[in-house]
């Protein structure tokens, strides 16, 4: 009797990890990450090739052929990150929208080559097809960072932090016009859907009144009928 043989399998899906709002602190207990202003998608790569899921399960696979590159990695991984488009070094949210929301074809190559996405990395979930979930968050970046060099192409970026100085790190960050700081414990576990991590972002300034009441038409259309 022929023996039957176990071919390792990825979840189809996973529920990302999520952040609350929260405000600046310092900790040498925590990771200290950009906010990277782009779409967020886990990566699944096993012995079929990859695929490509948004937070909200659709495959979005085709819409970056750009990560073709995916292919090569070891099968058994699952990547979290964010997809960005960079220009002058920092994302562009306007031309990202662009790309997801190109469906033909055609279109969808020429902006791969006109806007190149990048696959901004910060997690790893599984690795040669075993869960990391409940390991810490400490030796998933370690293990995250040795994939990404390992690969090494320029579409695939390991997301780089900082531990101890979030204060300074926050403010670094405003002062460059990005989108926050995305804070987690070191020692912390993958909870899927879980908003244990905590986002900074920077405080909203509205306009002074008299730069708004500038920009309103010169019928004020909330005024009193007389």
């Amino acid at each position: 009797m022929a023996r039957s043989i176990l071919i390792p399998e990825l979840p189809r899906f996973v529920p990302p990890m999520l952040a609350k709002p929260g405000v600046p602190f310092d900790s040498q207990e925590h990771l200290f990450e950009l906010k990277w202003d782009g779409t967020r998608v886990l990566a699944f790569v096993d012995s079929r090739g990859y695929r490509l899921v948004n937070r909200h399960r659709a495959d979005v696979t085709e819409r970056y052929p750009e990560f073709g590159f995916l292919n090569d990695l070891p099968a058994g991984i699952v990547l979290d990150g964010e997809v960005v488009v960079l220009r002058q070094g920092k994302p562009d949210f306007r031309l990202l929208l662009s790309r997801n929301q190109a469906r033909a074809s055609l279109k969808i190559q020429s902006l791969a080559r006109t806007f190149p996405a990048t696959y901004i990395v910060f997690d790893l979930l599984y690795h040669r097809f075993e869960s990391r979930l409940a390991s810490p968050l400490w030796a998933r970046r370690q293990r995250l960072d040795r994939v990404v060099q390992a690969c090494a192409n320029s579409r695939l970026v390991f997301s780089e932090g900082i531990v101890g100085s979030g204060r300074a790190f926050f403010e670094a960050v405003c002062r460059e016009g990005l989108e926050g700081v995305v804070t987690k414990r070191l020692d912390g576990r993958y909870r899927p859907g879980r908003r244990d991590w905590i986002k900074i972002k920077p405080p909203v300034r509205l306009p002074r009144r008299y730069d708004l009441l500038s920009r309103l038409p010169s019928s004020n259309p909330f005024r009193a009928p007389e």
